[in-house]
């Protein structure tokens, strides 16, 4: 599995939890749909011994787009597919978000 979508996948998801914690909820739209991109490129490259690691991180973050959905403000259009695959929780070590920027701009140039 490639760890670099992987970590992209946990920072995307740091920066939606920042964005929601302060109250930008313009950004994210894209921030979910960045991820989920992310995603879907780790499951194009997952191994057959990968996918049970790979469905619990789908569900995850299916449920955290509900939550996000839940909570955020009526004049957001988030645009949450139900089949989609949302975020996961933030970890306890999570980057600034100055490192998830990089590495979200990191990971657009590698594709």
């Amino acid at each position: 599995m490639s760890s670099i979508i992987a970590d992209g996948v946990l920072a995307a998801t740091h920066k939606l939890v920042q964005q929601a914690m302060t109250g930008q909820w313009q950004d994210v739209p894209k921030t979910v749909q960045e991820r989920r991109e992310l995603l879907n490129n780790l499951s194009a490259s997952a191994s057959a011994q990968d996918r049970q690691w790979l469905g619990a991180l789908q569900q995850a973050m299916a449920e955290s787009d509900a939550a996000v959905a839940k909570i955020a403000p009526a004049n957001v259009t988030l645009n949450l597919n139900p089949a989609s695959h949302g975020p996961v929780a933030a970890a306890a070590d999570t980057p600034s978000s100055a490192a998830v920027d990089s590495m979200m701009e990191l990971l657009r140039q590698s594709r």
